[in-house]
């Protein structure tokens, strides 16, 4: 029996970056951390999600000589979100919105790390959108429905409360706005089939 391609090849998948930007301006306070200009969401064209994974897409930060090199090279890109166009193709709009929502979610407040696959990073979509939210009929569509998230269930916010967002030059840290939960646990994550680069 023949496998198909070992490698994964991408395109970039720009109206996901459009979703991102109008995401971060609808939900400042819930996508604090985010930097859309730090982010670049990749589909991969020649192959299908593994049966075997659970994650409807994946962000992981960029490192080591990829980032080195992309600085170099002026690339602003720090963080890749990959998901597959044959999904991505197939899901409704508000799917995709609120996909994309929950992987903005993962970026930690140290900067190169990304919260933990887990309860952490579902909590705040969970708590609005219940359990099933992807494939609820009725799930809204996040850019035209403005839903009020809890605050206190950002899995990304640190336990000092200082904000610090990632302009792409510099840290900036932000005031503490309200009282808030210890977040989830940090760590580096990579992709189920391996790093992107």
């Amino acid at each position: 029996m023949e496998k198909g391609p070992k490698e994964k090849l991408y395109e970039r998948v720009e109206n996901a970056e459009e979703i991102i930007k109008e995401l971060v301006v609808k939900y400042p306070d819930e996508l604090w951390a985010i930097n859309p200009k730090v982010i670049t969401v990749l589909g991969v064209t020649n192959k299908e999600r593994p049966k075997s994974s659970t994650k409807l897409a994946c962000i992981a930060p960029i490192k080591g000589a990829t980032r080195a090199l992309m600085q170099i090279n002026n690339v602003e890109t720090r963080y890749v979100i990959e998901v597959y166009w044959s999904e991505w193709n197939a899901w409704t709009q508000a799917q995709k919105v609120a996909v994309i929502f929950h992987e903005l979610l993962h970026p930690a407040s140290e900067i190169g790390k990304t919260v933990k696959h887990d309860v952490e990073d579902f909590r705040i979509m969970v708590d609005k959108l219940g359990v099933e939210w992807f494939s609820d009929p009725n799930l809204p569509n996040l850019l035209d429905n403005k839903v009020k998230f809890d605050l206190a269930l950002r899995p990304n916010v640190p336990k000092d409360g200082n904000l610090k967002v990632d302009t792409g030059d510099e840290i900036v840290k932000k005031e503490k706005k309200e009282k808030l939960e210890e977040p989830g646990e940090s760590k580096d994550e990579s992709l189920d089939d391996g790093e992107l680069f």
